[in-house]
C-alpha cells in the first residue's frame, strides 16, 4: 500500500496555527512553533539513522517550493 502524499493545501499551510508538526507526506513536514512562526523540514534515512533537513521558513519558501527541494533531497540520497 502506497503513503499517501500530498496531504497538505496551500491554504491548510497559510492558516494552520496548531503547533507541531505536520506531514505532507513522504518524510516532507510543516513545522509550527508556539510563536507562529512555520518552517520546512525534510526528514529521511542515511546510511541506517534518521536525519533532517531544514527547507526553509514558510515566507521564503512555498508548499510546491518544499516539495521540490524535497523531492531534489530524495533524488540526491538515491531514494
Amino acid at each position: 500500500m502506497a503513503r499517501a502524499v500530498k496531504k497538505l493545501s496551500a491554504r491548510t499551510v497559510v492558516t494552520l496555527r496548531a503547533t507541531g508538526r505536520h506531514s505532507d507526506g513522504d518524510g516532507l513536514y510543516l513545522i509550527v512553533d508556539a510563536s507562529g512562526a512555520k518552517r520546512w523540514l525534510f526528514l529521511f534515512r542515511w546510511q541506517g539513522k534518521l536525519k533532517e533537513m531544514g527547507l526553509g521558513g514558510l515566507t521564503a519558501v512555498s508548499l510546491s517550493d518544499a516539495r521540490e527541494k524535497a523531492a531534489a533531497a530524495r533524488h540526491t540520497n538515491g531514494r
